[in-house]
């Protein structure tokens, strides 16, 4: 198949789930109100309704297991490449990790929490808020020092 008749196909398909899965939420907002009571609830969800959440989660399945597929053929195909990735998520979720048990001094009432939380949960949003800041910023040294990094290089012979 050419790649454009592939590109075509592949737009169609986004363009058609994205708007099934729009008319599909618009039944979620004709349903009733807290006010209408339990009984209306109760019925709304047992309805056809609902479909929506269905296909959320069939969405959502369908993308973990193209991923995981995805992420099986780039093993098959370049696992030079696929394992340096892994090393990546390992380093991601040891500095997750060493975040998390090196503790943090936020408290409920440091954080004017309005809701009860643990300090376990307060502590894994912690770990999570910094691994993802230091991972945004090794991104960014990358981008900035990347081209430098290349002249830098001896030239192989």
């Amino acid at each position: 198949m050419k790649e454009d008749k592939m590109n075509l196909i592949l737009t169609v398909t986004r363009y058609a789930l994205v708007l099934i899965g729009v008319g599909l939420s618009i039944l979620l907002f004709s349903g009733p109100t807290v006010a209408d009571g339990k009984a209306a609830m109760t019925e709304f969800r047992e309805s056809g309704s609902m479909t929506a959440i269905y296909y959320t989660l069939f969405i959502i399945g369908t993308a973990i297991f193209a991923v995981l597929g995805f992420f099986l053929f780039q093993i098959a195909m370049q696992p030079k490449k696929t394992l340096m990735s892994i090393v990546g998520i390992v380093v991601a979720l040891v500095l997750y990790f060493a975040l998390y048990f090196s503790g943090s001094t936020d408290t409920m009432s440091t954080l004017a929490l309005r809701h009860e939380a643990s300090d376990s949960v307060i502590a894994q949003t912690s770990a999570g808020v910094y691994t993802i800041g230091v991972c945004i910023a090794v991104g960014v040294l990358v981008v900035v020092f990347g081209p430098f990094m290349g002249r830098l290089r001896s030239p192989r012979k």
